[in-house]
């Protein structure tokens, strides 16, 4: 019997691995020492450079009202869309506007650090922000706007919110989160009552608009019925039915205007609280950055893959090719 040798491409193949894998085991001392300085500089930066970011959170719940329920039958009235979830909508660029954020380095916080010794200043003073410098503060306001994330609660079932602080210092998180959260709850009460009045000013035209028409409606079902005192044709009947189902339904939309233009005055006078806080800030005790193992994980593995890939890149390019 004849063996088949295997093919060049297959054998070409094999002696290209081996010869790569002994490339770099010849140079292994420098892949080694390339990988240890990426690991050292991977240390340095997560150790001594990166700052240490902790993070709060807290839980919010938006109340559900009378105006919010049945907010549908007004918006269909105004030519609108029932917006079921438009607090949440307004949470969420709310705390991180310019205004809100202003008010906030502008709030009191108690300042828990070493030198602070819980005295009560300006959150911009407990931050070290140094308001004399040009565009310090409005600095302080982007860094801050960025610092705060909104977002549901996992699968987001109940309409919980779930908001995150983070900061340089565990005690200077929860105050942010917590000042922030007062904030937030009357500016939102503001936006809602102002938001109330203007529905209130658009319903009131839509309840004169419905009375009106409900007016007229009737006028004209009276006017045909004394013009007609002895109703007997059929066209006569048809008539008297089709102006007694408009009045009817001209009453119902007067009526429904009335109602919603009445719960929109109740929402105003009762001031709801827009949010239910579930829980408030928290005090965080572990960094949530920088991730330091990940930092050197992927330093080391940098190194490594760099080295590797120059070695094998210096191979092919300087040393020549074996003669057949």
């Amino acid at each position: 019997m004849t063996t088949r040798s295997p093919s060049p491409l297959v054998a070409d193949d094999e002696i290209d691995l081996r010869e790569m894998f002994l490339a770099l085991w010849d140079k292994r001392k420098l892949i080694a020492l390339c990988s240890a300085s990426t690991l050292a500089i991977s240390a340095f930066y997560a150790y001594g450079i990166a700052k240490p970011v902790f993070e709060s959170s807290a839980l919010l719940l938006p109340t559900q009202t009378a105006a919010t329920s049945d907010l549908g039958a007004a918006a269909a009235l105004l030519g609108g869309k029932k917006s079921g979830s438009a607090d949440v909508d307004l949470y969420q660029s709310l705390l991180t506007s310019r205004t809100v954020i202003h008010k906030l380095l502008m709030a009191p916080v108690k300042n828990l650090s070493d030198t602070g010794k819980g005295r009560i200043e300006p959150l911009y003073k407990a931050m070290g922000v140094d308001t004399t410098k040009l565009g310090a503060l409005d600095g302080a306001v982007e860094g801050l706007s960025k610092s705060v994330t909104v977002g549901s609660k996992e699968s987001g079932a109940g309409g919980i919110l779930e908001i995150k602080f983070s900061a340089g210092k565990p005690w200077l998180a929860q105050q942010i989160g917590n000042t922030l959260l007062e904030i937030g709850q009357e500016e939102l009460r503001f936006v809602r009552i102002e938001r109330s009045e203007v529905v209130m000013f658009r319903l009131n035209i839509a309840v004169s608009q419905a009375r009106a028409e409900w007016d007229s409606t009737a006028r004209i079902l009276t006017w045909y019925k004394d013009r007609n005192r002895s109703i007997s044709l059929p066209e006569q009947v048809l008539e008297l039915s089709r102006l007694e189902m408009e009045k009817s339904a001209k009453e119902q939309k007067y009526l429904l205007a009335r109602r919603e233009y009445e719960v929109q005055m109740l929402e105003r006078a009762k001031a709801a609280p827009p949010m239910m806080i579930l829980d408030p800030a928290n005090l965080p005790y572990r960094k949530s950055k920088p991730k330091r193992s990940l930092i050197l994980a992927l330093g080391l593995m940098l190194g490594a893959m760099g080295s590797c890939v120059g070695v094998l890149g210096w191979r092919a390019l300087v040393v020549p090719a074996p003669k057949e």
